[in-house]
């Protein structure tokens, strides 16, 4: 196969480039990403160990089962989602979810938000456009965060730890109100 120059120089070069980041990581990350001993911390440790697992179990699996297994998993975390959604107990002033967003769409109207009033958004078409900057988090921010936000801002709730099963099933189900709308993260607006 015949390569035009800067190709082949490229393709020549990548190697080099490949085992010299592979080196530089290595140390670099020997000290920012290991511990005191050369070995990873306990917490990176059972992450790697954990998602092996479950690769080489979904792996073992025959093609079939894997779509099926693959299907079952997002519809239990979507129904799971749906019910955190609807639940009150989200919060504690008796609201949920739902209550502003009914089928995830918008009761119109606004509600109090310190000493202003907030439009109530539609949600459909709102994950599209995560993660993205959000002037009262003055910071860049995920759909869990923002799920975060209402939770504590109008249901007068604990945030969820974005890292729980709780708060991946609401992201999952906030993000299925989007479907068909182009990603455009950064997107400012709704």
């Amino acid at each position: 196969m015949s390569y035009p120059r800067k190709t082949r120089s490229v393709q020549l070069l990548f190697p080099v480039v490949a085992a010299l980041a592979a080196a530089l990581l290595g140390h670099a990350g020997s000290a920012a990403a290991q511990g005191t001993a050369g070995k990873p911390p306990a917490a990176v440790k059972t992450m790697q160990d954990s998602a092996m697992k479950a690769m080489e179990k979904f792996m073992a699996m025959p093609a079939d089962k894997q779509n099926a297994y693959v299907k079952q998993k997002q519809k239990a975390s979507m129904e799971r989602g749906e019910v955190a959604f609807k639940d009150p107990r989200l919060g504690t002033n008796g609201f949920s979810c739902a209550t502003c967003h009914p089928g995830g769409k918008t009761k119109e109207g606004s509600v109090p938000m310190g000493k202003m009033q907030t439009p109530i958004p539609s949600l459909q078409g709102v994950a599209a456009a995560f993660p993205k900057f959000k002037i009262g988090n003055d910071a860049v921010i995920t759909l869990a965060d923002m799920n975060n936000n209402c939770i504590v801002m109008f249901l007068n709730g604990e945030p969820l730890k974005t890292d729980s099963q709780k708060a991946r099933d609401l992201a999952y189900y906030v993000a299925s109100l989007s479907q068909g709308v182009l990603y455009s993260p950064g997107k400012q607006g709704n």
